[in-house]
């Protein structure tokens, strides 16, 4: 069978470190026998692999790999995914019959599989392997850096594939550094998970490779031109490339709050379906510019907010919250809804390209979104236990300093 390019381009970089080791050692050899002139000269570092990877080739890289092209992050939906994902396995007591899966009438499988088993049910498919396996799930076992503890339901994604398509991407660097352009929310969670980490394997698509940039103020007008770095701080101020995080941690980045918000609109205000790398940031400075004020709202209280539609046209519901959080994500989709599609929202990108929704037909199915995807806690009225809105999930995780896992009893408590 003939090996395909870029199985090819690898084992030549891996010839190529082969030789440069091989040098390295008669250095190193000369040095001790007294036969080099400078016995203090440093090792040689052998090529990266990735120089040779092409556009649409498919890595496997530790997280510790990936250099970021923003530094901004919206850590409410980091904060989302922290705090669902990493359970509290006292809160239930074991069922007699054990693990059932998604049972609605047992509230500990059904918390397990809507927090641990999500885990690495989302793992799996971020690296386009489907999802997890649940006949291969073993509840309290789950450990990401361990594969052993959980098996994924496809196979590792290869170029050209459909899963490949789906993946974050990067850009081939100089000197074959991977900067990640696309999957920052998405990598930072896997992170800073405790069973995550910087070591954490990750599958990723190859965007470009400009590793012929050796330039480097070259290189990143070649990044910005193309789309894929975002140089603005949290308060949309330009800033240089040298202030970017060196690695992706969530302590690394700054919060935009306006991101986060954006993030909550999604199938209200705008789908995130098809549109450009760093949509939510475009969106997210539009609104901060256009009179939109996280000031005006208490961005810790989950009060619902709910719509009316009156012919044809939503409007915000009297008698609900004006100032919540639910009320400042209900307030942004109108305004994004309410906008004509060519209106302008970024460089050379309208509201249309940038997925915004048009008037929904009815209120009943944009409220139910805002309870489910927004605002609820994760009991109904009869303590049976359901998935929370990310804000909830979010808003519990600044208020308890952590997830369920390290703050058990300040997760039973009250949102405040």
């Amino acid at each position: 069978m003939r090996p395909s390019p870029f199985l090819s381009s690898i084992q030549n970089s891996m010839r190529h470190a082969s030789h440069w080791l091989a040098i390295a050692v008669t250095a190193s050899t000369l040095a001790a026998c007294g036969g080099g002139d400078d016995s203090t000269a440093a090792p040689v570092t052998p090529p990266s692999p990735y120089l040779a990877a092409k556009t649409g080739d498919v890595l496997k890289v530790g997280i510790e790999q990936l250099h970021p092209t923003q530094a901004v992050v919206g850590y409410d939906q980091i904060y989302y995914h922290l705090g669902r994902k990493q359970p509290d396995f006292t809160r239930y007591a074991p069922s007699t019959a054990g693990y059932l899966g998604d049972d609605e009438n047992d509230n500990y499988s059904r918390y397990l599989y809507r927090s641990e088993f999500k885990r690495v049910d989302d793992y799996c498919a971020d690296n386009g392997q489907t999802g997890a396996d649940p006949a291969a799930y073993k509840p309290q076992t789950v450990r990401l850096i361990d594969p052993a503890t959980y098996r994924c339901t496809g196979p590792a994604p290869v170029a050209g594939s459909a899963a490949a398509t789906a993946l974050k991407t990067v850009v081939i660097g100089p000197q074959g550094t991977l900067y990640l352009t696309d999957g920052h929310h998405t990598f930072t969670t896997l992170n800073e998970l405790a069973d995550g980490g910087p070591k954490l394997p990750v599958w990723v698509r190859v965007a470009a490779n400009f590793s012929d940039t050796t330039d480097t103020s070259a290189f990143w007008k070649r990044m910005a031109d193309a789309g894929y770095a975002w140089l603005r701080d949290a308060n949309d101020k330009v800033i240089e490339p040298a202030a970017l995080p060196s690695r992706v941690a969530l302590s690394g980045f700054q919060d935009d709050r306006y991101r986060s918000l954006v993030y909550l609109t999604r199938d209200m205000g705008y789908s995130n379906a098809n549109v450009s790398e760093f949509a939510e940031f475009y969106w997210g400075n539009w609104l901060r510019n256009n009179g939109v004020d996280l000031a005006a709202y208490n961005l810790r209280n989950l009060e619902r907010s709910r719509i009316t539609v009156t012919n044809g046209i939503a409007a915000a519901r009297s008698g609900d919250s004006t100032t919540s959080y639910v009320a400042a994500v209900r307030d942004t989709a109108l305004r994004m809804i309410a906008l004509d599609g060519t209106t302008p929202i970024g460089p050379n990108r309208t509201a249309a390209q940038l997925g915004k929704l048009g008037q929904p037909a009815t209120a009943g199915a944009w409220n139910d979104l805002l309870e489910e995807e927004v605002w609820r806690a994760d009991t109904n009225s009869s303590n049976r236990y359901r998935t929370a809105g990310k804000a909830w999930y979010a808003v519990k995780y600044r208020q308890c300093g952590g997830p369920a896992s390290t703050q058990p009893a300040c997760w039973l408590l009250p949102v405040n």
